[in-house]
């Protein structure tokens, strides 16, 4: 990636060329991005049409879903070593 990264100085002139800056000769031929956006990153939609409520979503609750799975992450490593210990003993 860098091999291949252009660096265009900031201002023009002896003053703007700072270390790093790829040298004029070899930025003759180089085509600029002149584009706002380097990379197109696809917006949501602004509104969700309403809909009715599902029996899953009724049953499933968010706090406990994220209160599972902040445990799993907190004893993640406890588990590990001691599943490896379970391993070493057979």
């Amino acid at each position: 990636y860098k091999s291949k990264l252009l660096i265009f100085p900031k201002k023009s002139g002896k003053k703007g060329v700072k270390k790093g800056d790829t040298p004029k000769s070899e930025l003759q031929n180089v085509a600029q991005n002149t584009l706002k956006e380097i990379i197109p990153v696809e917006r949501p939609q602004l509104r969700v049409k309403a809909r009715a409520i599902t029996s899953d979503e009724k049953e499933a609750s968010a706090f406990k879903t994220l209160k599972k799975q902040r445990t799993n992450l907190k004893y993640d490593g406890a588990k590990r070593k001691k599943a490896a210990e379970g391993k070493e003993e057979k």
